[in-house]
């Protein structure tokens, strides 16, 4: 995904959250507590960057579901990108 595809899922998603309203109060929540999560597990982390990489993989979640990919598939996409970025924190001794 290019960045100005990104930045076009990015803004199709921001405005699809203003134009819930109330309807995505639940997963506000939800995100508050992961976000939340996130902070106390990884207090060494830069916020930014993170809430950067959560957008990003936001995007490549709805367009890997706009492609037919069931939730298992695109869980098991991150999950082997996450072992692939912090191999060294994953390793067998």
């Amino acid at each position: 995904m290019d960045s100005s595809a990104f930045n076009e899922d990015i803004a199709r998603v921001a405005a699809a959250i203003r134009d819930a309203g109330p309807a995505l109060d639940p997963a506000r929540t939800a995100a508050r507590y992961f976000a939340d999560d996130l902070r106390k597990v990884m207090p060494e982390i830069d916020e930014v960057i993170v809430g950067r990489v959560l957008l990003y993989a936001a995007a490549y979640a709805g367009v890997m579901a706009a492609d037919g990919r069931d939730a298992v598939t695109i869980g098991n996409v991150f999950t082997l990108a996450g072992i692939d970025m912090a191999a060294e924190i994953v390793e067998e001794p």
